[in-house]
């Protein structure tokens, strides 16, 4: 029992933080219900009365944050944890990849693979602007 306890509660605390898919699933949905703003207010009151949300984000945080957190993919969204994930690789259907590499410092390494070529920039965020360091021809300006 002692051992069941302790792997229920490792697991608990592993799924505190998360994306909370299944809870945002069902606020979105709560958002694009009607057209009329004070429908969508009265469903927000229904749903936290019924408890809709309370339910939603208790099975998030125990169960769906938990299988996030120990796999890396949320299962309601299909996404990878935001953060335990460091690098994405995209297509693009064409047969160009690229490889996104979130650092520490919070830029954005990015490998690409086009056309038989290997380009290596980085992407920084400064002061809400982003700015290229590097050689990248998929972002070349035009003027």
């Amino acid at each position: 029992m002692k051992r069941l306890t302790m792997l229920l509660v490792a697991v608990m605390l592993g799924g505190c933080l998360g994306q909370n898919a299944l809870f945002n699933k069902i606020q979105d949905w709560n958002v694009t219900a009607s057209d009329e703003k004070f429908v969508n207010q009265g469903i927000s009151f229904v749903f936290w009365w019924l408890p809709v949300y309370g339910l939603t984000l208790l099975g998030d945080i125990i169960i769906f944050n938990s299988v996030e957190f120990w796999t890396g993919e949320n299962p309601i969204s299909g996404q990878g944890a935001r953060v335990t994930q460091r690098v994405k690789t995209v297509e693009d259907g064409l047969g160009n990849r690229a490889e996104l590499t979130l650092r520490e410092d919070g830029t954005v390494e990015v490998t690409e693979f086009r056309d038989g070529q290997t380009y290596h920039y980085l992407l920084v965020r400064s002061e809400g602007v982003v700015s290229v360091q590097g050689n990248s021809p998929s972002l070349a300006m035009q003027h």
